[in-house]
């Protein structure tokens, strides 16, 4: 394949890329033996997606790099392959390929169209299917357009999406209050009602981990976000401390600098635990996607996009309930680590506190949360719409015979959003003063 004298860059970024992941995903402990029993490959969002079903976990990560224009795959501890894969020509797969057995188990070559970006990550038997390795490869051309995406322009396009995964659930009632209040029941019902909000919102499609009392597994409610290509991802939790005097709300980010302090870790181990299956996730052997993701320059961007919604959650919450700490939290939540997808955990008051439990139970109260997070998502993206969403900002200058209410009603949105987006305090704006406002699409 021949390329332009402008790319060359990119190759090289896909080069370095490639090179870092596999010094990234190296290191695992060596265990027995898997075997690869099918190849499956089939479009996945922008790009291809590839599963390769095997009988038991790999024994150590996938290597993977390039050399010209074919994409090796070196998948240690595996005896036994597929003499003849088949692999069709998706975009950005030429079509093709050759699989041979090393000394340390199989080597897939695939045939490129064009530089791409990657990522894996392994999945456990779920009573469909047993041990997965999942690769997915995006053409860096789609890496060019996501990366623009916080550039505001004045045009239709796709709706903003936001997924919302209210916690715990099923089997798992989260922090119980000494009232006997069940966190799941709360941050459902507060789920339930931003849900409706976001619904009502033009230009924006809401998606859900849970609408009902149902479990979901961590990792599950993260790569739903992943795979619905959420703008937002936001979870909803009343968790509980072992000191009764906590209280407020926190708003919770993912750090590469890891948690904030020893509270921070505690809370993030306990949430985590509510999933049995996430031992192999913490000890670094079930996803290599979960090790390498915090130093990716997609996630690093998706983190920076968290912290800056959060810090809106944040200023929102203040208005309506005290605060734990004033400023974004950060900790290792498994629900938080989605690539790609700017994710924060909204702590919205302390079960575990006899006032905030009393506070949870009246649905007042809890459709106030609902309202305060929904006017803090809008004034989020009232900052940064995506650039391919059907949103847009523009600038309205305030006009002596105007209040913020007027503006508010003109552009669709409440005055608490409007105040977020422009970081304005109590009170009437000044005359003359530019505001951010949005153009909603339909």
């Amino acid at each position: 394949m021949v390329r332009k004298p402008g790319e060359r860059s990119t190759r090289r970024q896909f080069l370095r890329q490639a090179a870092l992941g596999g010094v990234l995903l190296g290191g695992w402990k060596m265990a027995a033996a898997a075997q690869l029993r099918a190849l499956r490959v089939g479009r996945y969002q922008q790009g291809v997606r590839l599963v390769f079903d095997l009988d038991r976990r790999l024994s150590a990560a996938p290597v993977i790099h390039s050399v010209g224009e074919v994409l090796h795959i070196e998948l240690p501890g595996i005896e036994h392959g597929l003499h003849r894969p088949v692999v069709p020509a998706l975009d950005p797969l030429q079509g093709g390929a050759e699989m041979n057995e090393s000394a340390a188990g199989l080597v897939l070559r695939l045939p490129l169209r064009e530089a791409v970006r990657w990522r894996s990550f392994s999945l456990g038997p779920d009573g469909r299917a047993a041990h997965r390795l999942v690769l997915d490869l995006m053409p860096l051309a789609t890496t060019a357009v996501e990366s623009s995406r916080r550039q505001p322009v004045a045009r239709a396009g796709r709706p903003i999406v936001v997924c919302l995964d209210p916690g715990h659930g099923g089997h798992d009632p989260g922090a119980i209050g000494a009232q006997g209040t069940r966190e799941k029941d709360v941050v459902l019902d507060v789920g339930l009602s931003l849900a409706q909000l976001i619904r009502s919102t033009p230009g924006m499609r809401l998606v859900m981990t849970r609408n009902t009392d149902c479990y979901v597994p961590l990792m599950d409610r993260m790569h739903l976000g992943l795979e619905q290509r959420a703008d937002l991802f936001v979870s909803i939790h009343a968790d509980a401390f072992p000191e009764r005097a906590v209280r407020g709300s926190t708003v919770w980010a993912l750090s590469a600098t890891g948690a904030s302090n020893a509270a921070a870790r505690w809370l993030a181990k306990t949430q985590n635990a509510a999933d049995p299956l996430l031992g192999d996730v913490q000890s670094g052997i079930h996803d290599p996607m979960l090790n390498a993701v915090l130093i990716n320059m997609t996630q690093t961007a998706a983190m920076n996009s968290a912290a800056a919604a959060a810090a809106v959650m944040i200023r929102g919450l203040a208005g309506v309930e005290d605060l734990h700490n004033a400023a974004v939290q950060h900790a290792n939540f498994v629900v938080l680590r989605a690539p790609e997808v700017p994710s924060m955990l909204v702590e919205t008051a302390f079960i575990s506190n006899p006032e905030e439990e009393q506070r949870l139970r009246d649905p007042d109260f809890r459709q106030l949360l609902a309202r305060t997070m929904h006017d803090a998502v809008v004034a989020h993206f009232v900052k940064v719409p995506p650039a391919d969403s059907a949103w847009s900002a523009t600038r309205h200058v305030l006009r002596k015979e105007e209040n913020l209410a007027d503006v508010a009603r003109r552009y669709g949105l409440s005055v608490e959003a409007l105040r977020l987006a422009n970081h304005l305090p109590r009170g009437e704006g000044q005359p003359g003063v530019p505001l951010h406002v949005p153009i909603m699409g339909a």
